[in-house]
């Protein structure tokens, strides 16, 4: 008796072997690839040459289970690396966006306040303007009374001293800053200006929940 149960477990154990290695031949996947010469050649492994091809898998009823795609070229590399450095600049260019909205909406409780906001501004640079009027208009007076001066040098024969000199190209100089100051300040008025319809705009379109980031 002992000896029948003996038997019948060596068979069960030999069978239980032949069972697994079975699971494991039908295990093993098919990979199927293209050649140099664009032939598809099928096995169970895929040469080193073809490795950064792509690659079929298959199963034992011949179905695709799986695509391992061909490796990237440089170009493609190239492409993706483009394509993935302009995503990041539209990305940082929206969280600006949003930064200045947030700004403009905190700064401003309704239109009303945005408006007197500018008009403090514009305000604020005309006074400026204003002033280095006054004070070009002080350094005139100054250059004409040394050019008078120096006229009277002249018209008696003698040399203008160079200190007289010095002290008018002084004022011209000066005045040109003054004028170029001035210039400045006017360009900053239109470009307020133009800031403020920009800000307007924008500021009813966030208002109305417009406003879309893409």
């Amino acid at each position: 008796m002992s000896q029948k149960i003996k038997l019948t477990g060596i068979r069960i154990f030999i069978l239980s072997c032949l069972i697994m290695s079975s699971t494991r031949l039908s295990a093993r996947d098919i990979r199927c690839w293209q050649n140099h010469e664009n032939i598809r050649e099928c096995g169970t492994h895929v040469p080193p040459e073809f490795s950064q091809h792509r690659i079929e898998v298959l199963n034992e009823q011949g179905i695709v289970i799986k695509v391992l795609p061909a490796a990237k070229t440089k170009a493609e590399l190239a492409e993706i690396a483009r394509r993935k450095k302009i995503e990041q600049k539209k990305q940082r260019q929206i969280a600006e966006r949003k930064r200045k909205d947030n700004i403009l909406l905190q700064t401003y409780t309704t239109e009303r306040d945005l408006r007197i906001g500018h008009e403090n501004k514009m305000a604020a640079i005309k006074s400026i303007i204003d002033i280095t009027n006054s004070n070009t208009r002080s350094l005139q007076h100054n250059l004409a009374r040394l050019q008078k001066r120096a006229a009277d040098y002249e018209r008696s024969g003698q040399k203008t001293p160079g200190i007289l000199t010095a002290d008018m190209e002084n004022l011209m100089r000066q005045i040109k800053d003054n004028d170029d100051f001035i210039s400045k300040k006017q360009r900053d008025l239109i470009g307020l200006s133009k800031q403020y319809d920009t800000d307007l705009a924008r500021y009813r379109l966030l208002k109305q929940g417009k406003v879309k980031y893409e």
